[in-house]
C-alpha cells in the first residue's frame, strides 16, 4: 500500500468514527434544550487518562481529568467503537462498564455542552489501546442437558434436542444443527426453530422426506456465499437423489434434488469455501472408501486420483481449510486424519500426507471374511502418527489453518495445527469408555466433561460450538486470550 492510500484510509476511518460519535451525541440534544446549563463548567474539559488498560466484560474503567460536569446524558464513551454504559460521573471522574464482546481497541470520549443553538462537542481519543480479555471456559449454549429423545423448540436453554449431530455456522453466525430422525434446526437470536424437516415429510420439493432419515441423510455444508445449503444422502435413486440443496432465498425451507446418477453409499460432504467445489466421501462397506468431486454443472460425481483408499470403516468426513488449499479426511472408523493439497485451477489433489494426525488402524482380511485390527485407536497428544484418536467424527477449520476435531470416544475436543501437532483443547479425556464415567461439568477447558461429542463449528469470533449425543445439548467453548 502506498503512503497516499494509507492516509486516505486513515482519514476515511476517522470520519466514520466521527459520524458515529456525532450521531450518538446528538441523540440527547432535544433533552438538553430543556435543561438549565448554568451549573455546567465553563472551562474546556480535559481528558487525562483511563485505567486499567486491560479488562473483561463487566469490569469498570475510570477516565480521569477535569471539568466534566455531572450530567451523564452529555457524555458518550466508546470502547473499540462500542457504546459503554456510564456508571458514575463527577467533575474529575467518569466510570464506565466494559461492554460484552467489545474487543480490543481505542477508548473514545465525547462530551456535549450548551443547547442546540450553541452546542459544543469535545472529544478525546486516547493513544493507549484498551485490551479486552476473555477467560477460557466451557458453557452450555443450547439444550436441556441430559434430556434425551425429546424434541421441542423455543429459547436456547429451554429447547430439547433430539440426537444432535452435525453443526454449521453461516456468514452471519447463525447456527444450524442436524438432528437424528428429525431434521435441521436453526439457532439464532437466542431461539431455536425448525428449519427443514425430513422426517415423514411430504411437502418438501424433491421428495427428500421419506422417513428414512437414519440411513439417508449424512451431511450438509454451505456454498461459499451461503446461497445454497447442500444436503447429502446415502441412498439409491429409488429413494431419491443422493445430493441436493435448499435455497437461502427460501429460508432453506425446501429441498431440491440435484444429482442425476444412481450412486449409493456417499457419507461425507465438504464445500470448498473459495471455489465452491464439492468433495464427497463414499463408503460401500467392501472393501474401500473412495473420494469424489461433484460437478454442479454436469450433476455428476467423479472419483479423484491420488487418494489412498482405505478399508471401508464407519463414515469418513472431508473438511476444507478456509483458504481452500487443503483437504482433510477424518477417518473416524480407522482413527486418523489424512491431508491433501487441493488445486482449485485443476480441481485435483496432490501431496498426500496420509497419517497427518493419528495412527491409521490396520485392517487385513483374515481369509474367513473377518478383518484383523492393528494399532491406531487410543488417546495421546503428539505430532503426526504419534497422536492417537478414538473416532474423530467431525472437524472444522479456523482462518489460521488449525483443524478442530470432536474425538467422540475419547470425549474431548482436539486441536490439530498446520504441522500436524495434536493437543487436547477441551474436555476431560475418558479413553476406552463408550460414555463418560464422570458427571456433566462446565468451567475450565480441561476439566469440563463432554459425553460423545459429535458436531463442531466456529463462529466469526473464534467461539467453538460442540453438539453432544449423550448429553443432548450444545456446548460453547471460549478459547480466551488471557
Amino acid at each position: 500500500m502506498n503512503i497516499k492510500s494509507f492516509y486516505q484510509i486513515r482519514i476515511y476511518l476517522h470520519s466514520l468514527l466521527a459520524i458515529l460519535l456525532l450521531a450518538v451525541f446528538t441523540v440527547g440534544c432535544s433533552d438538553d434544550e430543556n435543561k438549565d446549563s448554568g451549573d455546567e463548567p465553563t472551562q474546556e474539559p480535559v481528558f487525562t487518562a483511563f485505567s486499567p488498560e486491560k479488562g473483561k466484560a463487566g469490569d469498570l474503567i475510570t477516565i480521569t481529568g477535569s471539568y466534566f460536569g455531572t450530567d451523564p446524558s452529555r457524555i458518550t464513551v466508546l470502547i473499540n467503537n462500542t457504546i459503554s454504559a456510564i456508571s458514575y460521573i463527577d467533575d474529575n471522574t467518569i466510570e464506565v462498564t466494559v461492554p460484552e464482546d467489545c474487543g480490543s481497541g481505542k477508548v473514545h470520549v465525547g462530551l456535549r455542552r450548551g443547547q442546540s443553538g450553541t452546542l459544543q462537542l469535545f472529544e478525546k481519543i486516547f493513544e493507549n489501546l484498551f485490551s479486552y480479555t476473555i477467560s477460557a471456559n466451557v458453557s452450555t449454549f443450547a439444550g436441556r442437558t441430559g434430556l434425551k429423545n425429546e424434541y421441542t423448540f423455543g429459547a436456547l436453554l429451554d429447547s430439547k434436542l433430539y440426537g444432535p449431530g452435525q453443526l454449521l455456522v453461516d456468514n452471519d453466525d447463525n447456527i444450524y444443527l442436524s438432528e437424528w430422525n428429525r431434521g435441521i434446526r436453526l439457532l439464532t437470536d437466542g431461539q431455536t426453530s425448525r428449519l427443514l424437516d425430513f422426517y415423514h415429510s411430504t411437502d418438501n420439493v424433491g421428495g427428500f422426506g421419506t422417513g428414512d432419515w437414519v440411513s439417508d441423510f449424512k451431511a450438509m455444508d454451505f456454498s461459499p456465499n451461503g446461497d445454497r445449503l447442500w444436503l447429502l444422502g446415502a441412498r439409491p435413486t429409488s429413494r431419491g437423489q443422493f445430493l441436493g440443496y435448499a435455497l437461502k432465498s427460501e429460508n432453506y425451507a425446501n429441498y431440491y434434488g440435484d444429482s442425476t446418477e444412481d450412486m449409493d453409499g456417499f457419507v461425507g460432504l465438504a464445500v470448498n469455501p473459495v471455489d465452491g467445489t464439492i468433495a464427497l466421501t463414499r463408503n460401500l462397506w467392501g472393501p474401500f472408501e473412495e473420494l469424489y468431486i461433484y460437478d454442479i454443472e454436469t450433476h455428476k460425481a467423479t472419483e479423484l486420483r491420488g487418494y489412498t483408499k482405505t478399508w471401508a470403516s464407519s463414515e469418513s468426513h472431508p473438511v476444507f481449510s478456509k483458504d481452500g488449499r487443503k483437504l482433510f479426511i477424518l477417518h473416524q472408523g480407522l482413527h486418523y486424519i489424512s491431508r491433501y493439497d487441493y488445486d482449485p485451477s485443476t480441481k485435483t489433489i496432490s501431496n498426500e500426507f496420509e497419517e497427518f494426525a493419528g495412527k491409521k488402524e490396520l485392517r487385513e482380511d483374515a481369509g474367513d471374511g473377518n478383518r484383523i485390527k492393528g494399532y491406531g485407536q487410543g488417546y495421546a497428544d503428539g505430532k503426526g502418527s504419534a497422536a492417537r484418536f478414538d473416532t474423530p467424527q467431525w472437524g472444522y477449520c479456523d482462518n489460521a489453518g488449525n483443524l478442530y476435531v470432536t474425538d467422540r470416544r475419547n470425549h474431548c475436543i482436539r486441536k490439530v495445527d498446520g504441522e500436524g501437532n495434536v493437543t487436547t483443547l477441551a474436555g476431560l479425556p475418558c479413553p476406552g469408555q463408550a460414555t463418560h464415567t464422570s458427571s456433566f461439568k462446565n468451567g475450565e477447558l480441561l476439566e469440563a466433561v463432554f459425553n460423545q461429542p459429535s458436531g463442531i463449528c466456529l463462529d466469526s469470533k473464534g467461539n467453538i460450538y460442540v453438539s453432544e449425543e449423550e448429553f443432548a445439548d450444545i456446548r460453547k467453548i471460549v478459547q480466551g486470550n488471557e
